[in-house]
């Protein structure tokens, strides 16, 4: 007698604390779902070991990280957990967690190497702690080490935007230096996704003439710090955190690579050395434009933006959502409204969580690290 194969099922749980945790996850556990892996997006209010414990538990594998806001389907919470659990077949993936150490590309390139040993195709699902490392460096050495272009989809972990320390965690580990990888074999598992932001280039473009990882030191040959200050005003410099704020989430640096262009969130500004530091690697000689966002209506663009890859993936099983706190910040409730859109497509069990950078494909393919951006993977079990 022939027997169709088990298509992969998943469940969305939101808790507002970790006392509803054992009895929401218990009463999704059924004879029909018993769940293998556990996708957990956490707040820092509630405590990471808590949920190691029920997980080990239960027998279900997990991987997660601290937020600054959580989605579960097509609702946006604060302080509270989002998780999304799958009955995978075990076969199919891998998690691996690693330390960022002292060379971040060094280390992220033996990770690469490691991980394209795994399957014949794979695709990654990336949760990486510690926002004010070179994250561009550790997306580009695990590139590197596996030799060609994957699905790589995730964000960096934070904090409630408390700006201090954030985590990643598994099954055992716990670490605000370091990351966290779901190894999917993309010939079981389909994974189809996209990042996009919507935001306009403004002004003329310009050069990064010196620059080390994340910090640029010199743009057209010009103080990287003399440059935001002519363009953008400090008047008062007991106003410079909130005037920092305001350039963080209204206008960050649009970089032009590869026939895309992917966006740096300023993080800090250094008048005495002459230097900014982003969210986010470049290269010197990358070219860039300053960006803004053009109004509301980039909410509807985004959402549009989604529309071929609905239309190339009409039925999945589960859905990764990643955004920028950035743009909660910029577009306020609004931001709902993208989340609820992007939902609706699929209607299907989707967790996401606000996060201070979001790793995913370019239209062409190409796999960056990116701020004030929405980043979206799709699961669809081949069967």
């Amino acid at each position: 007698m022939f027997f169709k194969p088990k298509k992969m099922k998943s469940k969305t749980i939101t808790i507002a604390s970790n006392d509803e945790l054992r009895s929401k996850v218990n009463e999704a556990i059924t004879e029909n779902f018993q769940p293998t892996l556990a996708i957990v997006f956490n707040s820092l209010k509630n405590n990471i070991e808590e949920i190691q414990v029920l997980f080990n538990d239960k027998g279900i594998d997990l991987i997660g990280c601290t937020t600054a806001g959580e989605i579960v389907n097509a609702e946006l919470f604060e302080e509270s957990v989002a998780i999304l659990l799958m009955d995978i077949n075990r076969d199919f993936y891998t998690i691996k967690q690693t330390n960022h150490g002292d060379n971040l590309y060094k280390n992220a390139l033996q990770t690469g190497q490691d991980i394209e040993a795994l399957y014949e195709n794979i695709g990654l699902i990336i949760m990486i702690s510690d926002f004010a490392v070179d994250t561009a460096s550790i997306v580009t050495g695990i590139k590197d080490g596996i030799g060609k272009e994957v699905p790589m989809y995730g964000g960096l972990a934070a904090d409630d935007l408390q700006v201090e320390k954030t985590y990643v965690f598994s099954n055992t580990k716990m670490t605000s230096e370091g990351s966290v990888i779901l190894v999917i074999d993309t010939d079981k598992i389909e994974m189809s996704g996209l990042a996009t932001s919507g935001w306009e280039a403004i002004g003329l473009e310009k050069t990064i003439t010196k620059s080390v990882g994340n910090v640029i030191h010199e743009i057209d040959n010009e103080r990287a710090y003399d440059i935001f200050i002519r363009y953008f005003g400090l008047v008062d410099k007991s106003d410079s955190m909130e005037h920092l704020l305001s350039l963080q989430n209204n206008y960050p640096l649009q970089i032009i690579r590869n026939n895309d262009t992917i966006l740096r969130t300023l993080l800090l500004m250094d008048e005495t050395e002459g230097t900014i530091t982003l969210m986010g690697g470049v290269n010197q000689g990358d070219k860039f434009k300053f960006s803004s966002s053009p109004g509301f209506e980039v909410i509807e663009q985004t959402i549009s933006e989604f529309q071929d890859l609905k239309d190339n993936s009409p039925e999945v099983d589960a859905l990764l959502l990643f955004s920028c706190k950035g743009r909660h910040l910029a577009f306020g409730p609004l931001i709902e409204d993208e989340i609820e859109g992007l939902y609706n497509y699929w209607k299907t069990p989707m967790i996401g969580f606000l996060a201070y950078g979001e790793i995913g494909n370019t239209p062409n393919g190409i796999c960056e690290i990116h701020n004030e951006t929405c980043s979206l993977v799709t699961f669809r079990e081949k069967t």
